[in-house]
Order: C-alpha cells, then structure tokens, then sequence
C-alpha cells in the first residue's frame, strides 16, 4: 500500500490513534518517472543507528530494489561518531552519498555549504506536503529545503506505576504538578521502598530546555545567533536540581556518571532494572521500556506546565533524510528518500525506530499494525501537539556540537559542588558564546 503526503492538517497527524482506521486502499504516486527501463543506476546511502535499524534499513533497501529492479542502493552505516567523521571526510573529498542521515546542528554546515540538496527541485520525485512546516523548520533555509524528517520524538518523564503503588505514593497528574511535588514524590517514593529510588537526577540538557521554554526562554535565540536565556534562569535550574539531589530520593552522582557511561540502554535504566520509579523518557524508547518490565509505564509532561509562562514541552524531528547536491542521480536518490519517509511499507517495517512518522497519512495507515504501547506513545505525541507548542529553537552552527556535551560537563561540576548555579550558568553562557 503506497501512500503520499496528504492534503490535511497537522491537527489530522494523530488522528488515526484512537480510531485506527484501516485504510483499504491508497493512491499511487511520486517513485519515478521511468528510470525503471533506463539504464542500470547505483546509489550509496549512508546511515548510523542500532543493529535493528541496520537490518530494518536493509529490508527497506530490499523492497525499493525490487520495486525499481534498474537502482542498486548501497548500504553502509557505522555507529553514530564514525559516521560523522566518516562524512565529514566524504564532504571534504567532494565524495558524499545520495542519500545520508542527518541531523541538527551538525547538517548545518553542510546545507550553509551547499552540500545538500534543495528538496523543492525534486519535488515530483518527494512531495514535501505531508509534513507541517514547523518539522520542516529545521532544513529551510533561504526558502530551500534541505531534508525531509524521518520521525518526530519528543522527551517525558517515564513513571512506573507499580512503583508508585508499592510505596503508597499517588501517581502524578502531568496536567498540575510542578517542578517541587518531583522533588517530594522521588523523595517519598525512596523513604517508603528501600532499594527504590524516586527519580533519577536530569543529567542532559532536555530537562533545562523545557525549564528554559516554560519561563518564556530557549536554548538559542531566533535567529541562531546567540544564547536565548539568562543565567538568572539557568541558575535557578541547576538550584532546583542541587535540591533534588539533597533531597536523597536519587541515586548518587557517581552511580548516575557510572550507568550514563555504561551507554545508558533502557534495559539498563533505573526503571528498566526496577530500580527507580521516574527517570528522563524519550517516546521512541517508551514501548522498548514497557516490553522490557513487562506492563504499562507512564510517560508524562515536565511538571509545571500548568503555572509556566509558555508551554515547555515540545516535539521534533530526531532526524532528517537529505539528498547530495553532487549526486549524479538527484531524481532517483529523492525516490529513495520519498520511499523511506512517505510509504506505508516502509512505516509498518520502521514503526518508532526513528521516531513516529512524520508523514500524517503514513502514521494513520500504520495505526491499526501498531502494539498498545505504541498507540500510547502516538497519543502522547497527540497531546504535545494539542498545548500548540512554540517550535523548537534552532541551534547555532558553531557552538551546537558543544552544547550537549558541555551542558553535560557543567551539570557534573554543580553536582559535585566545584561550581555553584551561579557560576555554572554564567560559565556556560561564556563557553557557549566563545565558540561561536
């Protein structure tokens, strides 16, 4: 079943959700124009991720090759730094792929260099129309746009319920609990069930981001060119967690450094090892965790949406498809992509392993395939997009590629108290700027 981006609104991306709607039938479209009896054609496609997502991609590959026998794609992907480096050469050599993963802020570069090409050229090959414009956002510029979102994912807070119920403690409605009720749950939670933490302490930047966006802030101004908040915000983050972890109803630092080195799987997490009862959730992750605990999990808003100044919580792309711009075969490279991002086939093959799909119509024809726990991460999503969501703020070129990894450095250092809220967001303000 073949289906193209549709002509509906955004508010129809989830719809299928709750009706699951089998569709019948759908409407041929995009793929080629005749390169079927053309002469044989080969493209290299390059992406990182899982050894799921390699044998997945694989299949994918597979049935593109026979749907067009004359087009031989070759695979190759690599673990997520090899890939870059591994780019980074092939952009330098004038030697990129058709067709490559991408993803913000790294992609940057390569569309500010014109290494990537403007989608809008292909588009009897890739129509973009299924996509909101906010998901494609993040590759328009200077009204080109420069990939097409392979699925949207967006952060939570998984909470176990069982856990909840074996310490007595009332599990919370996301809809009104703030930021000092996460404080006095994980506390509890911990006083009540020895060998149980409440939560984990926030190690990465997705937790302050959401603080930034509900005190009406962002990680980066609108037009990339700075920082977008204050360091008496930030400050006030890294308090708020100073108090989380005195509180005592987390694991210590060192344990936290420990698993987040580990590489930090969900089978590994504190929920996943029924050892903790909230920790950070990523929706493309969610059903992974409930298979691996073997019953329902929650994943909630960030408290203190309901008393924020704007809405904190978002969603977006986790990552683009993009097409050369020296591709030699730009017309059947962007087939490629429009089979991966807008065919149902490929949808039911994909299901969440990069994130749900972004194409409205692919999702809905998916509902009906997709497990419970897998509908409840779509109607998570749903909600995300019924709170209208500022859109997501894109990064600065330079100093992108050091946010997360210095964020993640700076936290530590207010953990361990070598730097106070104060001087850790001042220092992170300042290192941010000078790499830009």
């Amino acid at each position: 079943m073949r289906i193209h981006p549709g002509r509906r609104s955004a508010t129809v991306i989830f719809a299928g959700v709750a009706a699951a709607v089998v569709l019948t039938s759908c409407s041929g479209g995009g793929g080629g124009t005749g390169t079927d009896d053309g002469e044989p054609i080969t493209l290299r496609f390059n992406w990182w991720g899982s050894d799921t997502r390699h044998a997945l991609t694989q299949e994918a590959i597979d049935m593109f090759e026979k749907e067009h026998p004359n087009i031989t794609v070759q695979g190759e992907f690599s673990n997520y730094n090899d890939y870059w480096n591994k780019l980074s050469t092939g952009a330098a050599s004038g030697d990129l792929p058709d067709v490559l993963q991408i993803v913000d802020p790294f992609m940057y570069s390569y569309i500010d260099n014109g290494q990537l090409l403007d989608l809008r050229e292909v588009s009897d090959e890739l129509p973009l129309d299924g996509f909101t414009e906010q998901a494609l956002s993040f590759v328009e510029s200077d009204g080109g746009i420069y990939g097409v979102p392979a699925g949207l994912s967006a952060f939570g807070v998984s909470a176990d319920p069982t856990a909840f119920e074996a310490a007595g403690v009332k599990f919370p409605d996301d809809e009104t609990w703030t930021w000092d009720d996460w404080i006095d749950i994980s506390a509890a939670i911990a006083e009540a069930t020895p060998g149980i933490d409440g939560s984990a302490i926030p190690m990465d930047e997705q937790t302050f981001t959401v603080w930034l966006r509900q005190n009406g802030e962002d990680f980066w101004n609108d037009d990339a060119t700075d920082v977008g908040f204050t360091p008496e915000t930030a400050a006030d983050y890294w308090e708020w967690v100073e108090e989380l972890r005195d509180r005592g109803g987390v694991p210590s630092v060192e344990e936290q450094i420990e698993l987040q080195a580990a590489g930090g799987s969900v089978e590994q997490s504190p929920i996943g090892t029924g050892t903790g009862a909230m920790q950070i959730g990523l929706s493309g992750q969610q059903a992974l965790l409930e298979e691996t605990v073997g019953h329902e999990v929650g994943l909630l808003f960030f408290p203190g949406e309901a008393e924020a100044e704007s809405t904190g919580i978002y969603s977006k792309p986790g990552l683009f498809y993009g097409v050369s711009a020296s591709s030699e075969h730009p017309e059947e490279a962007s087939m490629l992509v429009d089979f991966l991002a807008n065919t149902s086939e490929v949808g039911e093959l994909f299901k969440f392993d990069r994130g749900v799909p972004a194409n409205s119509e692919v999702l809905e024809a998916i509902t009906p395939s997709l497990s419970e726990a897998e509908q409840r991460v779509a109607e998570y999503m749903q909600r995300i997009e019924e709170q209208e969501p500022t859109p997501f703020a894109r990064a600065n070129i330079e100093a992108g590629a050091i946010a997360s990894p210095t964020f993640a450095r700076i936290n530590q250092d207010v953990l361990f108290d070598r730097l106070t809220p104060q001087e850790a967001a001042e220092q992170y303000i300042a290192e941010l700027r000078a790499e830009m």
